[in-house]
């Protein structure tokens, strides 16, 4: 299933200045990716190789920095968050980033949400270390903080539509599905059951988006028990948008 957008207004003239920069940035550092290892489509070569392992997030390294008081550990999860693999891994992560992450920042305010989102990313590249601590291969990507970005869309949009494509085979259906369905799916039949049913030769961090959701899941339970009045008055008011 691939999202197309979501229908979930925000006032007229607000602007969410913080994920579009987020995108920027990524966006930045994939051409910055591009001229370093002079391809496009997917980063294989050699140059690849050695930019991953200097800004990856590479869980043997983590291990041992952290057992010798490395402290360079954060700043490596850090850069890792704004690499990708190819031009498909970062077209798909923005697209989700686009979708989700505006309603996002509204909710929790551009300082928070910014916050927020490294907070996500970070505890998500923890979880992929935790998972597999003496790994070798660097994980790269946004997805582990946008994963939190969903987790939290979930608690605090759940009615909110997504205008999905859904492809059966030589078919495809473009259809509205509430978040309520559309996330859960996603975040089961596209992380929890490769990532213990065994799809582990496909290169995906699934324990890093694992991990960012559920942090997303409890950033949205505090903040939707600490504005609890907010939530009342818009479902009173019929705001679905926001219940």
């Amino acid at each position: 299933m691939l999202p197309i957008r979501d229908e979930n207004p925000k006032p007229p003239g607000y602007r969410p200045y913080v994920n579009y920069t987020l995108i920027a940035i990524n966006i930045v550092v994939f051409f910055w990716e591009i001229a370093v290892t002079h391809q496009v489509w997917e980063f294989t070569n050699q140059r690849a190789e050695n930019l991953f392992l200097s800004y990856g997030t590479i869980p043997s390294v983590i291990t041992n920095g952290f057992i010798d008081h490395n402290y360079s550990i954060v700043s490596s999860i850090l850069s890792s968050m704004f690499l990708h693999a190819g031009l498909l891994h970062i077209g798909g992560n923005m697209l989700f980033l686009w979708i989700f992450g505006d309603n996002i920042e509204y909710k929790f305010g551009r300082a928070k949400y910014l916050s927020l989102y490294i907070f996500w990313g970070l505890i998500a590249g923890f979880v992929h270390v935790l998972s597999d601590p003496s790994s070798q291969v660097p994980a790269l990507g946004a997805s582990g903080a946008i994963s939190g970005v969903l987790g939290a869309y979930l608690i605090l949009f759940p009615n909110a539509k997504v205008v999905t494509f859904i492809f059966l085979g030589f078919f495809a259906r473009l259809t509205r599905i509430s978040a309520k369905w559309y996330l859960p799916f996603w975040f089961v039949f596209q992380n929890v059951l490769p990532a213990f049913v065994g799809s582990s030769g496909s290169g995906v961090a699934f324990f890093a988006h694992i991990g960012g959701f559920l942090i997303g899941l409890v950033s949205g339970f505090i903040y939707k028990k600490t504005h609890s009045s907010e939530f009342s008055y818009g479902t009173r008011y019929g705001w679905k948008g926001s219940t």
